[in-house]
């Protein structure tokens, strides 16, 4: 029999934001396409990069440099040429890095990414307690000083993989970032779920690699870097609840649910049911249903 709130569930995931263009201009750097951006953007870009741009009615075209690392550079001064203007918000000095092909294209500031429409990864982590009562999982409260969802609720771990960083020190730096967490053996990712959602920057394009750990009861999640307001224990049937009702972020929300398939709490049949919607809303590629049903 299948879990009572699979419609309810069927419903949420129909709901989420899913991107598709409006006036947002197809950006290509180099002849690739590597992004979306606002009008706006489009035209301090057309503005910055002078003879090297070229508008189109539904593009923009940028030259950079025929290399990466000369790429790199001309892109990050047209970052801060936007951040200066006011047009590109949230800088953090991080950089990230966009991968074409297997190969790093560009490396840029970060805030750079959602404002240009260019995709990211991240890493997120579902934290589960095993007890006497049933399965418990860490809820995450994201700082209310975010600047992005702040005060939503948000997995155990979560945060954009820098450039340079495998998906296991990302995780482990993360871990210890977000909830104090130390792996002895650093959990191999279980599945990738992508997100492709409007916000107030810009686009959220973002390939995220899914982890799973089963933490100890004497576990006791401390944020380091404040960016999390507070992190406690919940039955699963009430995060789920608080999923529902819109108190999560989209993305972990995303992560939580493919948690709950991997618990089989749905049920063979639901479980099924809501595999194939993550792969038809495209939060999930088909490629990945097998190997996320079999670990």
């Amino acid at each position: 029999m299948s879990h009572p709130l699979i419609a309810d569930i069927l419903n949420f995931l129909q709901k989420m934001p899913r991107f598709t263009p409006l006036d947002e201009l197809r950006l290509h750097i180099d002849d690739v396409a590597v992004g979306w951006v606002k009008p706006a953007i489009a035209d301090a870009l057309v503005a910055i990069a002078g003879a090297h741009a070229m508008r189109k009615t539904e593009s923009l075209h940028l030259r950079a440099a025929s290399d990466g690392v000369g790429r790199s550079i001309v892109v990050q001064g047209w970052a801060h040429a936007l951040h200066e203007q006011g047009l590109l918000q949230n800088w953090r000095d991080e950089p990230m890095t966009l991968m074409h092909q297997g190969h790093s294209f560009l490396t840029t500031e970060r805030a750079a990414f959602r404002s240009l429409g260019m995709a990211t990864q991240s890493v997120h982590l579902n934290g589960w307690l095993t007890s006497p009562d049933g399965m418990q999982i860490w809820v995450a409260e994201r700082s209310h000083h975010k600047f992005v969802d702040p005060g939503k609720l948000d997995n155990l771990v979560g945060g954009g993989l820098a450039s340079g960083e495998s998906l296991a020190v990302g995780l482990a730096r993360e871990a210890w970032e977000e909830a104090g967490l130390l792996f002895r053996h650093i959990p191999s990712p279980v599945t990738q779920l992508h997100i492709c959602r409007r916000i107030g920057e810009g686009l959220q394009d973002e390939c995220i690699h899914v982890f799973d750990a089963y933490l100890p009861a004497h576990f006791i999640a401390l944020n380091q870097d404040g960016e999390v307001a507070h992190a406690g224990l919940m039955p699963v049937e009430d995060a789920l609840m608080l999923v529902l009702g819109g108190r999560y972020t989209w993305d972990a929300a995303l992560v939580f649910i493919y948690g709950l398939l991997r618990q089989r709490y749905f049920g063979r049949d639901g479980n099924a049911i809501i595999h194939q919607t993550l792969i038809e809303l495209g939060h999930l590629k088909p490629k990945h249903l097998a190997r996320g049903l079999s670990q």
